[in-house]
């Protein structure tokens, strides 16, 4: 294998690493602003499913807390990842399904009736920095959500 083989391989390892450790940091409801500046960019945004941008790593963990605080837990899985990477700058596609139960109902409704999944498929596009791989913006594209959907139209 070539160096540059190799260095393409490295960085689209860090590249899928930045990109699952904020998945990971909303899962496990991480939403310290310093946590989000190791992942997002200064100027790295989130896009909503419904077009609402975030932009800002202390904005986006400030609006995840508020928006996350609504549901017990949550789970997002994802697969498939696929990385152009081109010098500094990269893309990310990955398949995601995301499960978020409610705090608010009971524990003995059926699952359908606490909780919600969405499907669909989310990229990102990412720049290397000196301090390593930063997320500059991140889109989700759901396909297919089932479940109850309680007060999910208020996020912001």
């Amino acid at each position: 294998m070539q160096e540059h083989e190799l260095d393409a391989l490295l960085a689209t390892s860090r590249i899928i690493r930045t990109f699952t450790s904020y998945y990971r940091a909303v899962d496990e409801r991480q939403f310290d602003a310093p946590r989000f500046q190791r992942i997002f960019a200064p100027d790295g945004k989130i896009v909503r499913p419904g077009g609402a941008e975030i932009a800002g790593p202390a904005d986006i963990a400030d609006s995840h807390a508020r928006s996350f605080a609504r549901f017990e837990a949550s789970q997002h899985l994802l697969t498939g990842h696929d990385v152009d990477l081109d010098g500094a700058t990269a893309e990310v596609r990955a398949n995601l399904v995301a499960i978020h139960l409610w705090k608010d109902r009971p524990v003995t409704v059926r699952m359908e009736d606490r909780a919600f999944t969405a499907g669909g498929v989310v990229t990102a596009d990412l720049r290397e920095t000196a301090k390593g791989w930063r997320i500059t913006e991140v889109r989700t594209r759901i396909l297919w959500r089932t479940g109850y959907f309680g007060d999910l139209a208020q996020t912001r």
